[in-house]
């Protein structure tokens, strides 16, 4: 039987100081990964990048560096590319920012589940992936090849006929870093692996507010708000493993894959509260509904019809309205900030993955209860 091969992606941001950070913290993870795949009996390990220090890191970790061929990139037309050139039959494809609490074992399961399938698509999430493994490769012929990763699954059940299964949600399944909060919170995980901790994440920003939110999903009768793109399985965990009360706001959901963000439709309720009463006022309100919040912001910035640059975004994850050039992501930023109670904003992954693992460092005693 031919082996399994692993490929990474790895596409570095700009050269704003917060999105260098976030490069170091996605190179950390894409290297444990790597050698976790390894250990799991992957082979080849292939790690596409056009970073120098990512090419090192990932060669360190015993990957092949390729360089991508298109530009702009295209994920669909990179993969298809490396495994027709390298007779590969079976693959699994993540980004570097993805798979940092998935074990040796958890990889390994993934490989047999695609060496004994003659036919599968597996995702961390059928319709927005971070995580693809497929078998037979030739089923890239039969899909308009997607120019990100998370359409992939889809498509190739939909379009090209591979069965289709998604694995069992958790902490380890959901969590992508994208954002400095997800990094933050990553950290305080048991399983956080050792490259991460060599690297570091925002803890003079974000740290006590993290501690703070931790303590409250530990704590019964305090109440947690969640507001933005929260899925059912996640909203589940909470009712099951919070001892606060969790209050629920899902708006969104598919927002990007829908395009609704990039046509100006998008629309939430918390959306026209916050034109009719105002940032300040917007946060005076949250504040009655929990006694912390996790706010996956980029949905408001859709509804306001802002498109701000990824460093003012960034900025504004870590409470620093100074650094931000878009008026209003800097009025929200530091109404924000000072908002007077535990809060933090991100993107997608923090209403999802980033907020599953919170939970499960929580009552693994991060911090100390």
């Amino acid at each position: 039987m031919s082996a399994t091969a692993f490929i990474l992606f790895f596409g570095p941001g700009g050269e704003s100081a917060v999105e260098a950070q976030l490069d170091r913290i996605r190179i950390a993870i894409g290297s444990g990964t790597l050698r976790r795949a390894a250990a799991a009996g992957f082979a080849p390990l292939i790690a596409v990048t056009a970073d120098p220090a990512g090419a090192r890191a990932f060669g360190d970790a015993g990957a092949e560096a390729i360089p991508p061929r298109t530009e702009p990139f295209h994920f669909g037309t990179e993969l298809k590319r490396i495994v027709d050139d390298r007779h590969i039959d079976r693959v699994c494809a993540i980004g570097a920012g993805a798979g940092a609490l998935l074990t040796a074992g958890d990889l390994g399961s993934i490989r047999d589940e695609l060496e004994r399938s003659p036919a599968l698509v597996l995702s961390n999430n059928y319709y927005s992936a971070d995580l693809v493994a497929l078998t037979p490769t030739s089923a890239l012929d039969a899909i308009a090849l997607p120019a990100t990763d998370n359409p992939l699954p889809r498509l190739l059940h939909e379009q090209a006929g591979l069965p289709s299964r998604q694995l069992p949600r958790s902490a380890a399944t959901l969590l992508d870093v994208d954002t400095p909060p997800d990094a933050t919170v990553l950290l305080r995980h048991p399983h956080c692996p050792a490259e991460l901790h060599a690297v570091g994440a925002f803890e003079s920003e974000l740290g006590p507010r993290v501690d703070a939110l931790m303590t409250i999903v530990t704590t019964p009768e305090r109440e947690l708000l969640v507001a933005g793109r929260v899925g059912a399985p996640v909203w589940s965990y909470l009712e099951s493993q919070t001892a606060s009360r969790v209050r629920m706001l899902a708006e969104e959901r598919g927002m990007q894959a829908a395009g609704r963000d990039a046509s100006g439709s998008a629309r939430t309720a918390l959306g026209f509260l916050y034109e009719l009463v105002g940032p300040r006022e917007f946060f005076g309100r949250m504040k009655e509904l929990g006694d912390g919040m996790l706010f996956d912001s980029r949905v408001l910035f859709a509804h306001l019809g802002w498109r701000p640059s990824a460093p003012d975004r960034f900025s504004s994850d870590l409470f620093q309205p100074d650094a931000i050039e878009h008026a209003g992501v800097r009025e929200f930023t530091t109404a924000a900030r000072d908002a007077g109670f535990p809060l933090l904003v991100g993107g997608q992954t923090l209403v999802s993955g980033v907020l599953w693992t919170m939970v499960d460092a929580a009552w693994s005693g991060h911090p100390e209860q």
